[in-house]
């Protein structure tokens, strides 16, 4: 129904910039035919001033309502022509030698616009039916069955070209009604992209800042605390130790958050070793904590940058959260291709956590992290945790899938 209502008022709006123009020089041309044919110029006197003053108003009301028939009779259209048919069957009376002008000129124009105003054929048809009873009824009235005979092939050529001109008009209305829809879908569509472009980059470069800022800012405040704890204990020497891992553990994370701020991309012709990337990062690991850290990474394809980036920051992030949480006194790191997808454990024995709650607890962006990039590149996740048991972090990515770079 919302369709039918919005193809109405389509065409509604197109007939007053198309359609009104022609019916109202219409209307002048019968009005001006009519008073020809009732008031011949051989003989200008024979129809009464009274006369002419009553078909003018008469043609002037048709006029009016014609103008006003989309605001006045809106869902009332059957008035609006009942009325309209009544005006012209005054205007014959009126006017009874000018009745073929005024019949054959104005019945068709308002059986044209019943196709424009009607969205059924039903009501269509009726309002023909309706019409044609009054030309059939003045004509036979006025002059006889013979004149209704001559007179009804004219008026069947002139609605039917008045049909024909209304029928493809709506169909242009209806065309262009479907594009204006398209291309409102088009621009709706075009906006959803846009936002969740902005959205999923806003997220990129959240996970982006944690896994450089604000891991490294927390590595080193660890770093501190030992400097702080040793200085305590007049344990100098290693105290100046973890101040050296301190300097150089700065520069990594301002080195990584320079790449994060220039949203720098890894080169074509860079060294893309999983093994050896995730060896660096247990080596920064050993620096942070005292935990034992075992590694079986086998890995038989090329990865592409963007797989390669993600499971290497998966690794650093889980690798800080067994620093920061897990108290655990060994943990372990496979990484696994088998049946195009990677099969990822981290693995430790440290004091675990409740997963339920985990999602809802503030400050534990770690694993959402994890989660989000995880998700990105359209992998699965699972986390199984229980306290005083360790923590158990599963991990699969489909290679195939992996291998877009669209989320770099």
């Amino acid at each position: 129904m919302e369709n039918k209502a919005y193809i109405t008022n389509a065409i509604n709006s197109d007939e007053v910039k198309v359609f009104k123009p022609l019916i109202i020089a219409s209307i002048v041309i019968v009005y001006i035919a009519a008073m020809l044919f009732q008031s011949p110029f051989q003989n200008p006197y024979k129809v009464s001033i009274g006369a002419e003053l009553i078909f003018t108003i008469l043609m002037l009301a048709l006029l009016l309502l014609f103008l006003f028939s989309n605001t006045v009779f809106q869902n009332k259209y059957w008035l609006y022509f009942g009325i309209q048919g009544l005006i012209i069957l005054g205007c014959v009376v009126t006017f009874p030698k000018g009745s073929h002008a005024i019949l054959l000129g104005l019945i068709p124009i308002l059986i044209g616009q019943s196709i424009g105003v009607y969205y059924e054929s039903i009501k269509v048809i009726m309002t023909s039916v309706y019409f044609y009873s009054i030309f059939c009824g003045a004509i036979i009235i006025l002059d006889g069955w013979n004149a209704l005979i001559h007179s009804i092939p004219i008026l069947l050529l002139i609605t039917i070209a008045v049909r024909i001109y209304s029928i493809i008009m709506i169909q242009q209305v209806k065309l262009r009604i479907h594009t204006q829809k398209v291309l409102q879908e088009l621009e709706f569509a075009y906006e959803k992209v846009e936002e969740l472009t902005l959205t999923n980059e806003r997220q990129r470069m959240a996970r982006d800042l944690h896994d450089t800022l604000t891991q490294g800012l927390a590595g080193i405040i660890m770093q501190l605390d030992a400097v702080n704890a040793n200085l305590n204990n007049n344990n100098t020497k290693r105290a100046q130790e973890i101040v050296q891992k301190s300097m150089e553990h700065a520069r990594k994370t301002l080195s990584d958050s320079r790449l994060v701020i220039n949203d720098l991309r890894l080169p074509a012709n860079a060294d893309m070793d999983l093994a050896k990337a995730v060896e660096n990062e247990i080596a920064n690991f050993k620096g942070l904590s005292n935990t034992s850290i075992t590694a079986n990474i086998m890995i038989k394809s090329q990865l592409p940058r963007n797989l390669f980036k993600q499971i290497l920051y998966i690794v650093k992030e889980a690798l800080n959260n067994i620093a920061k949480h897990a108290k655990a006194k060994k943990a372990v790191i496979e990484i696994v291709e088998t049946h195009n997808q990677i099969n990822i454990n981290i693995i430790d024995n440290g004091i675990g956590f409740d997963v339920k709650p985990i999602d809802h607890l503030y400050g534990h962006y770690g694993l959402l992290g994890i989660t989000e990039r995880v998700e990105a590149i359209h992998g699965r996740i699972k986390i199984e945790s229980k306290r005083k048991f360790g923590t158990n972090l599963n991990i699969i990515i489909p290679i195939e899938k992996g291998i877009s770079e669209e989320n770099e």
